[in-house]
């Protein structure tokens, strides 16, 4: 199955996905991790993107979406993936799930944490 949890910052996304990782051994796609990783690990990928990222620009739909499909393989294999705060943009969803399609594995839910407003803001 592939989940898509969106929603503004603090809204729990991260905690509900790590709860799914731990009871049904999914696979967690957060991009955000995804790219500081990239970083850390200092690869021709990440080096691309720090310099991107010290410009303070965004990092380009096109290198998220081959972060993504760089490891559905695991997440196919796990028996799922939740896209942690992912897609963000029109361009980006209708890619996903073009890749998605083509591997026979569309998303299944899409989940979106509601939160009181005064709760964001007061944290």
């Amino acid at each position: 199955m592939n989940l898509i949890l969106f929603g503004p910052p603090g809204a729990g996304k991260g905690t509900q996905a790590k709860k799914l990782v731990a009871e049904r051994g999914w696979v967690q796609l957060s991009t955000g991790d995804m790219l500081r990783a990239a970083i850390a690990a200092e690869s021709e990928l990440g080096l691309k993107v720090k310099d991107i990222m010290a410009r303070g620009d965004l990092v380009s739909d096109e290198i998220v979406i081959a972060l993504i499909a760089e490891r559905l393989p695991e997440a196919e294999a796990a028996g799922g993936a939740i896209f942690d705060g992912f897609p963000r943009t029109v361009a980006q969803a209708e890619a996903l799930d073009a890749l998605l399609e083509s591997r026979g594995k569309p998303i299944g839910t899409v989940l979106r944490p509601v939160v009181d407003q005064n709760e964001l803001v007061e944290r």
